[in-house]
């Protein structure tokens, strides 16, 4: 069965969706956090598990439950597994139609 074609993007999904695409592995909530406070558009505790759970609906995200703890964590010490998320080729197909979408807006994306 053919997959319908990928949805838009909201801003929030497409944050997400780019740092997944620019990351070598799964990456868990707190982690996608962290890793936009350093751009402009910043991701909020109050809305990404909400946005990546409609993600996963949308079919844009997998997830998983983390297998083993992270490396920082001691034997006996309470851990609680992570959900690692990663980008769908249909969440890659939107992202990718969205950037190619907005490249057409004449000095929309200038580089300083």
């Amino acid at each position: 069965m053919k997959q319908p074609p990928a949805k838009k993007l909201s801003l929030t999904e497409a944050v997400i969706a780019h740092l997944l695409r620019d990351s070598a592995t799964p990456l868990f909530g707190l982690e996608l956090i962290r890793r936009s406070s350093s751009g402009k558009l910043k991701l909020k505790k109050g809305t990404i598990y909400v946005t990546l759970e409609r993600m996963e609906k949308k079919g844009l995200v997998t997830s998983e439950r983390e297998t083993s703890p992270p490396p920082h964590i001691k034997e006996g010490d309470f851990y609680i597994p992570r959900r690692l998320y990663t980008l769908t080729p249909r969440g890659l197909q939107a992202l990718t139609l969205l950037e190619e979408a907005v490249a057409q807006i004449p000095g929309f994306l200038v580089k300083s």
